[in-house]
């Protein structure tokens, strides 16, 4: 992948591409929103030239990326050598939660 395409992730900057700025938010937005999708943003993503159906497959990756992040969280596995040239070195961004009333 290309090295400024990651940089733009790690950086959470919008893809340049339509369509994949489209997917990218789409996915954010099933995240912030816990799968509480308007028509709005379901418009979006369809305008970009994806089909309903392609929805699906997103929330089938959406999930599959939380589990592997909960999963890497928890058991914190090392790092393969032959992908230690690409290990990320920035900050964790915290996510806050409103504290329970």
């Amino acid at each position: 992948m290309n090295p400024e395409k990651i940089d733009a992730i790690r950086e959470s900057r919008a893809p340049r591409d339509q369509r994949f700025d489209a997917l990218s938010t789409l996915a954010k937005t099933l995240i912030e929103k816990r799968g509480h999708l308007s028509e709005e943003d379901i418009d979006e993503f369809l305008a970009a030239g994806f089909i309903k159906e392609q929805i699906l497959e997103v929330i089938a990756i959406v999930a599959a990326s939380t589990i592997t992040n909960y999963a890497g969280t928890i058991t914190n596995p090392l790092l393969e050598d032959q992908f230690r040239q690409f290990a990320w070195q920035g900050s964790r961004r915290r996510i806050e939660t409103p504290a329970a009333a």
